[in-house]
């Protein structure tokens, strides 16, 4: 595979035919009275005469079309063998497993998970990289990796592709000639493992569904504000405007601009970034993705599990606890997917962190009391398809599309 080779620009019919596709064969075949075999296979024909039929798009397709798709944009998510048609990974299907990595190594996760004998790393310590018979086998799932060896390596797949490493697809993995160990972030001294769970928390269905994101700024701004907003109000109450009749009150906020919040504070920040009239000419650009910006920036809520919690358990706590719900009953409706990160941190600490995301329903329309003191300062509603361009990290954007074509109805 050519991996500087570029894909060319994607078509509306096609991204129409794509989405589509991963909704029948991860989630409702049934949404075309058809069913998936246990590998999470069906019929091409069949799929294709089914779409047609029920006329499930504004145009008619043909295998020809679904197949281009396939080699093309879509090799990634989906795979055609003996005229039968599946996606790769992603199923929430009772019954179904068919997890796979992608289509090559270009498609290959950022973090991958190798199981190796001790022996290995012993060897490891005079060459400079681990081997093993006829080649380290790197896999996106721990449980799969645990079982090629006792070690359980992180290792940072993306960086090593950037830099050339020969990495080949055999079967069910990648596949490397040897591993050097600088790709390998759990040999990094200050290595730590965290695993975390949280939850989008969803209403309606269908295209009106919509995702409730927090808004966050750094914790000594929101800290910084109070504080600023606490002692003028009690600068006020000593000056004894609190006594005074509504209409001075009135008449003060309203001919002295002193008397208003602070514009700086309460002025939304203009479409696209950055204010041009006042940001320096070198900082006219768009914010970088995960940056906080005037207003802070969008995420989803998540946290560590505690000792003796679940996932799932830990999601709803999260969610519960970040956006402040009370009054309504919360309950996991699916298992979205989950992302790996890594950061260092101020002591020199080397985290890598696992984050378990699922979609939550509650039982009416809840109030949120935002956590303040955890830097969050709104809990908002967007609607789906815009929730997944205005988070604020990349890789939250594939958690919630998928959690937009769980909640599409058929």
């Amino acid at each position: 595979m050519d991996r500087g080779a570029a894909l060319p620009p994607r078509e509306p019919d096609e991204v129409r035919l794509s989405k589509l596709l991963a909704f029948v064969l991860r989630h409702r075949p049934d949404a075309l009275g058809l069913a998936l075999d246990p590998d999470g296979w069906v019929g091409l024909d069949a799929l294709v005469g089914q779409i047609n039929a029920r006329r499930r798009l504004p145009f008619p397709i043909d295998r020809a079309a679904v197949q281009r798709l396939v080699t093309g944009e879509g090799r990634a998510r989906f795979e055609v063998e003996g005229g039968r048609i599946r996606a790769r990974s992603g199923h929430t299907v009772a019954g179904v497993d068919a997890t796979t990595p992608g289509a090559g190594p270009d498609d290959a996760p950022e973090f991958l998970f190798a199981g190796v004998p001790l022996a290995a790393l012993a060897q490891a310590q005079g060459s400079g990289a681990i081997e093993a018979g006829e080649g380290v086998r790197l896999h996106p799932d721990e449980g799969t990796a645990s079982l090629d060896g006792p070690e359980l390596l992180v290792v940072d797949a993306g960086r090593a592709l950037r830099q050339g490493l020969e990495i080949r697809l055999d079967g069910d993995a990648l596949v490397v000639p040897a591993l050097p160990v600088r790709f390998v972030l759990s040999l990094r001294q200050g290595f730590e493992r965290q695993i975390s769970a949280g939850g989008v928390l969803v209403r309606g269905r269908g295209a009106d569904a919509e995702f409730a994101l927090i808004r966050t700024l750094p914790r000594g701004q929101v800290e910084a504000d109070a504080a600023e907003a606490a002692a003028a109000e009690a600068a006020e109450a000593e000056a004894g405007l609190d006594d005074e009749p509504p209409e001075i009150q009135d008449a003060r906020d309203g001919g002295d601009r002193r008397g208003q919040p602070d514009r700086r504070r309460v002025q939304l920040p203009p479409p696209g970034g950055v204010d041009r009239r006042q940001a320096p000419r070198r900082q006219r650009r768009r914010r970088r993705s995960g940056r906080w910006g005037p207003a802070g920036r969008l995420e989803l809520p998540k946290g560590k599990l505690e000792p003796g919690e679940t996932a799932e358990q830990a999601a709803l706590r999260e969610v519960r606890e970040e956006l402040g719900i009370d009054g309504v009953t919360l309950e996991v409706g699916a298992v979205l997917s989950s992302n790996h990160y890594a950061f260092r941190t101020p002591d020199q600490r080397f985290i890598f962190k696992t984050v378990h995301y699922f979609l939550v329903t509650c039982d009416g329309d809840p109030s949120f009391r935002p956590r303040l003191e955890e830097g969050i300062v709104s809990v908002e509603w967007w609607p789906g398809q815009r929730a997944v361009s205005q988070v604020a990290f990349k890789n939250l954007r594939p958690i919630l599309e998928r959690a937009w074509e769980l909640v599409q109805g058929p």
